[in-house]
């Protein structure tokens, strides 16, 4: 809300002083991370790194039915009964830690990949605003814009000259 006052009272106070100039373009960084070549190889790589995940526990749940099998044949000692119970509660256990932990590597994955793209547009953002001689590029959704002209939208160009750097 603070934001939103904040941007009318600009355009109140900058907007009527140059009325007929004045423009603002935005992104839509969403779009950069989700539609840029180093966005789609960071989605990419965390996919994979979640099938890895799912594969190893479903790996540890086999191991688990398997454990299950011999604790129900006949033939097992009291000891051996026992031990392969203490077992198979803590191969219970091991995937619901493994699957935790996998979550939060994962999520930090993310956010490294995400920081890193965010903090390299940005960059690459306040550059071609210097060259273009833009004086205000916002980021769509954190303005609180709402209704915006499409031509003045400059994210599919920002992606690819994000593209054309990382190559």
């Amino acid at each position: 809300m603070k934001k939103l006052i904040f941007f009318l009272a600009f355009l109140v106070v900058f907007g009527t002083a140059k009325a007929g100039n004045f423009v603002i373009y935005y992104v839509n960084m969403q779009k950069i991370l989700n539609n840029s070549a180093k966005g789609k190889q960071a989605k990419s790589i965390l996919e994979s790194k979640v099938r890895e995940v799912q594969e190893k526990i479903k790996r540890m749940q086999q191991e688990i039915e398997n454990l299950k099998k011999e604790l129900s044949s006949p033939v097992l000692s009291a000891k051996a009964r026992t031990e392969k119970e203490n077992q198979l509660q803590q191969k219970i256990r091991d995937p619901q830690r493994f699957q935790q932990d996998s979550r939060a590597d994962i999520a930090n994955l993310e956010r490294q990949y995400t920081y890193q793209i965010i903090n390299d547009v940005v960059k690459l953002i306040n550059n071609y605003r210097k060259e273009q001689n833009i004086p205000y590029i916002v980021e769509k959704s954190e303005a609180g814009v709402i209704s915006a002209d499409p031509k003045y939208d400059i994210t599919d160009k920002i992606i690819k000259l994000y593209d054309s750097q990382v190559k």
